[in-house]
């Protein structure tokens, strides 16, 4: 498979544009994945099929700090098209992928692309970063996988949430680093904020975000109970996936295991928040 990598620069408003990377087959995005330009900030960087677009629009913006949220690939694998004029910051775990990649299955390989590394990225030890006039808090949102941050600005009431909310409203299959009664507790923390904007990771600005993280929190909260209460009775997490009947993408096997039915299933009964 071959395809082909996008970068569009959408402005949110004035203070804001978000930078959607992908890479699509003919004129089918596979999947689009949010960083966000503030001032002379970005969250977050893309993916590292659209490097090239990446270093372009570097020469065009003033980029000079790059706020990493998570190891995961789409997420940190643009970060090499800023240097040298920005610096990149991280916490320890998402620090050690973006200094020494980890080798990716085809699939993703084809869909984000591995990223190149950068050694001259450092530890983001604050728990605040500021922007020009905005004071972002640097947030716990680990859950969608260890040690993942975002941020969030009491002012705006902005929240730059990366993967703290599940893409799809049901969720269905995990990753095997996936937290899933940490991500619902996650969800729960982000409606006490009550954002006004929640600047997602893949679907990028949500305004007023409440009704569609209660969805999310309802299905996993829902699920959870039933999963358990299968577990209960003797039923192995195999015959819990047989009974739930969730139906596969066409994507899963060549996710070579990373995304699977079974991980979503086990979190529900062995992780805590």
């Amino acid at each position: 498979m071959v395809g082909t990598s996008m970068l569009e620069a959408v402005p949110f408003d004035d203070r804001i544009t978000c930078i959607k990377t992908a890479s699509s087959v003919g004129d089918q995005v596979i999947m689009w994945v949010y960083a966000y330009h503030v001032e002379d900030a970005l969250f977050d960087a893309g993916c590292a099929n659209a490097i090239g677009e990446l270093r372009e629009y570097a020469t065009k913006h003033p980029i000079r700090r790059v706020f990493v949220t998570h190891f995961h690939e789409d997420h940190y694998g643009g970060c090499a098209a800023f240097l040298p004029n920005a610096e990149i910051f991280a916490r320890p775990m998402t620090l050690e992928s973006i200094h020494k990649p980890y080798l990716l299955p085809q699939f993703f390989e084809w869909v984000w692309g591995t990223p190149d590394p950068v050694i001259e990225a450092c530890e983001l030890t604050t728990s605040t970063i500021q922007v020009k006039d905005f004071t972002f808090e640097v947030l716990d949102f680990s859950g969608h996988c260890a040690e993942m941050i975002g941020f969030w600005e009491p002012e705006q009431k902005w929240l730059f949430s990366a993967d703290a909310v599940p893409l799809p409203s049901e969720k269905k299959m995990a990753m095997p680093e996936e937290n899933i009664p940490k991500l619902i507790t996650r969800m729960e923390e982000i409606q006490d904020l009550n954002p006004h904007i929640l600047f997602d990771g893949h679907r990028g600005p949500i305004p007023q975000p409440r009704k569609h993280i209660d969805k999310r929190i309802k299905f996993l909260t829902e699920l959870q109970i039933q999963v358990q209460e299968l577990a209960n009775k003797g039923k192995t997490i195999s015959e819990i996936k047989s009974i739930l009947g969730f139906p596969e993408p066409w994507y899963l096997p060549n996710t070579e295991e990373r995304f699977a039915i079974e991980h979503l299933i086990r979190s529900l009964l062995e992780d805590e928040d």
